[in-house]
């Protein structure tokens, strides 16, 4: 259907400046999600080049990698509130273009936020192996180093799919019907985001303090 089709048949279009602070807002974390997990690679070798690094050393190094994820996740709610004060905002002024649905916001939510849980995945389990709660860093290398992987290239393919749904035309079932239901699910998202801030902030504090103890 063309835009002039879809004018006279009384069809909008999603608006597009609706779609670009959710878009960065959940882009950002997996943007940081994928440095960090750079970095964590650089202390999983650094980790085999020096097989006697003590605990203090890889919790400073954990800690450094959590920079990256942390930042991004501070500026990711910041943009979020942006997106919900502009999603206010055309609740109650009259827009040429549709709003996108609450399914786009929480798909697209979905797909910025899993990164981020193989990164956490890939950290507890070193973190398990390292206090003693589970057996050596052998056993479970592998296992970081594809979670690791996971989480870099699902980052990639997020932040690309990320900016395309920002622009193409979406279909039908991904405009809003119901006024207050991409309202509702951009405010649960964003506190899905500030869990995960929260999250990673309180293990990087942990981590600093298993610095200074061992």
């Amino acid at each position: 259907m063309t835009p002039e089709t879809e004018a006279s048949s009384g069809v909008t279009r999603a608006s597009i400046l609706a779609r670009i602070a959710p878009a960065i807002s959940y882009a950002l974390p997996t943007l940081g999600a994928a440095i960090s997990a750079l970095l964590f690679i650089n202390v999983m070798q650094a980790m085999r080049n020096a097989e006697t690094a003590g605990i203090a050393a890889v919790a400073a190094g954990v800690s450094e990698t959590n920079i990256a994820i942390l930042v991004s996740l501070y500026l990711a709610i910041a943009v979020g509130f942006i997106g919900i004060v502009v999603a206010l905002i055309r609740l109650f002024t009259s827009t040429k273009t549709g709003s996108p649905s609450g399914w786009f916001y929480l798909i697209t939510g979905v797909i910025g936020l899993v990164p981020m849980f193989a990164l956490w995945q890939a950290q507890s389990l070193l973190l398990e192996v390292i206090f003693g709660m589970s057996s050596g860093v052998v056993t479970v290398a592998s296992q970081i180093n594809l979670l690791l992987m996971l989480t870099i290239s699902m980052a990639a393919v997020s932040i690309l799919t990320l900016l395309v749904s920002t622009f193409v035309p979406l279909p039908r079932v991904l405009r809003a019907k119901r006024k207050w239901a991409p309202l509702i699910v951009l405010v649960l998202v964003e506190i899905a985001v500030i869990a995960m801030a929260v999250a990673y902030h309180l293990r990087t504090a942990w981590l600093y303090r298993q610095v200074e103890r061992y």
